[in-house]
């Protein structure tokens, strides 16, 4: 099945918002026994975000 590009650009769109949203649940402050495994789910999904994002500017610049 194929997806047009406006359908990919707008769901690339809605996980940007949406992985945006859990980095500031992760950045709230936390019990310091949980903090190390928070602070690495943030920074995966930091680097999750940033390919997207390029994903997203490759789509919409085609």
């Amino acid at each position: 099945m194929k997806y047009s590009k406006q359908t990919i650009i707008e769901g690339l769109k809605h996980s940007i918002e949406i992985t945006e949203q859990e980095i500031e649940g992760y950045s709230k402050p936390c019990d310091k026994r949980v903090a190390q495994g928070r602070t690495a789910h943030r920074e995966f999904l930091k680097k999750k975000l940033k390919k997207m994002k390029e994903q997203l500017k490759e789509l919409e610049d085609e």
